[in-house]
């Protein structure tokens, strides 16, 4: 009996814990295809990231992957960062360097070869995108892919930099409005 009681105790704190971590992203480090380190706060601190989890053998993912080279094109001038994280293991992600370079994709590939930091965002299946703003907060996820999938993620996308640039305007032109105030 108190064995059962413990495993629903347990399993209460770890659903309230992935709703938790639904809202802010937690900070990873992983390191890229190159073994050079990069940790999202980092990204964070120069703008959006659009965090994509994928493998090799995944024919969703192999699908999704030009898209969201397009998707890097296209918005990277406007700050957005796309980290594709790789989740082949340890055999397989031999593979990943040399797929991507033949593909000519030009965002940044992390390496998670136990699928930790996949864990760490909930996803089950993949591919699995999240769309994290500078805050660190978790505006929007997809899971899975079929073709069209992107318009919506690039919906998100547009939405958070408008976000963003309305902010933006906003904080510049408050210090203004303070100008015109009788002393």
């Amino acid at each position: 009996m108190h064995r059962i009681i413990l495993l629903s105790l347990s399993a209460m704190v770890c659903l309230a814990s992935s709703a938790f971590a639904a809202d802010r992203a937690p900070d990873f480090t992983l390191p890229d295809v190159n073994g050079d380190k990069v940790r999202l706060s980092d990204k964070l601190k120069n703008g959006p990231v659009l965090l994509d989890f994928w493998a090799t053998w995944c024919k969703p993912c192999l699908q999704e992957l030009p898209s969201l080279e397009r998707i890097h094109q296209r918005y990277s001038k406007d700050s957005l960062q796309v980290l594709a994280i790789s989740t082949d293991n340890p055999r397989s992600s031999s593979k990943v360097k040399p797929f991507t370079l033949g593909q000519g994709f030009q965002f940044t590939v992390l390496l998670d070869t136990d699928s930790e930091v996949r864990k760490l965002f909930g996803g089950t299946t993949m591919p699995f995108s999240a769309l994290i703003a500078p805050s660190g907060e978790i505006v929007y996820q997809h899971l899975g892919y079929v073709p069209g999938d992107e318009k919506g993620i690039e919906e998100e996308i547009i939405k958070l930099l408008n976000t963003l640039k309305d902010k933006e305007a906003g904080a510049e032109a408050a210090p203004q409005s303070k100008t015109g105030e009788n002393r």
